[in-house]
């Protein structure tokens, strides 16, 4: 599924490449810009089974014949969607740097297996603050970028306690629970809205989801479309 669609976004690069290269010399663009952009994540859990002990409304664990009753959690192949939308500055014009701050919903769909009763399927989200720093291209209308990514947790989808206690933490103590990733995609400008198509993947967990090995750890990736609009 994902090389299909790798390909069909490389096709679509390489015709909007061919009609920016026409308009390039008229089209040099601003030095600096910023603007806002909104899309939607298409991602999928990765790499993520594990078991936990199944626990009573008090906390403790399930016993059956003197054992501890566990249920798994396995990765399911589907895909789930969430929203994303932040800001972002443009600085350069053939080559440039281009740092975002984004509110991303990740993550994908597990199955629960549950001893004795019947699997689950159901979607694990997880928010998190992005931070991509991005070097780009741009040729004409046609853009590609690429670059590293950290991710902070929101925990519970609590925007406001995440920003307060990232904002009132030393930045040595923000980076070591950061979790890092990458950004690359291409992008297109038309009558003034950028649209970019990228993939993100991690380079560790993201926070969201709690394992008896990795606590509150799981591991995503996703194609990201989105449009911006600069002022």
């Amino acid at each position: 599924m994902n090389f299909k669609i790798f390909t069909s976004a490389l096709s679509l690069a390489g015709m909007i490449l061919l009609l920016s290269l026409n308009s390039y010399a008229q089209s040099k663009g601003p030095r600096f810009t910023v603007g806002l952009k909104v899309g939607a994540n298409y991602s999928q859990i990765d790499d993520l089974s594990y078991k936990t002990p199944r626990l009573t409304q008090d906390g403790l664990p399930v016993m059956s014949g003197g054992n501890v009753v566990y249920d798994f959690f396995q990765q399911n192949d589907s895909h789930s969607t969430g929203i994303v939308g932040g800001i972002y500055a443009r600085i350069g014009r053939m080559l440039y740097l281009q740092p975002e701050v984004l509110l991303s919903v990740k993550g994908g769909k597990m199955n629960l297996i549950r001893d004795g009763l019947e699997t689950q399927s159901f979607n694990a989200k997880v928010g998190t603050i992005d931070l991509p720093l991005l070097l780009g291209l741009r040729l004409g209308s046609f853009r590609i970028n690429a670059g590293p990514m950290a991710s902070l947790t929101v925990m519970d989808g609590n925007l406001k306690e995440a920003v307060k206690k990232y904002s009132n933490q030393s930045i040595a103590q923000t980076s070591q629970q950061a979790k890092f990733g990458y950004q690359a995609g291409i992008g297109f400008t038309f009558q003034g809205v950028q649209l970019d198509l990228r993939r993100e993947g991690s380079m560790s967990s993201l926070k969201g989801i709690s394992t008896v090995e990795d606590p509150l750890a799981v591991r995503s990736s996703l194609w990201q479309l989105t449009a911006g609009f600069g002022f």
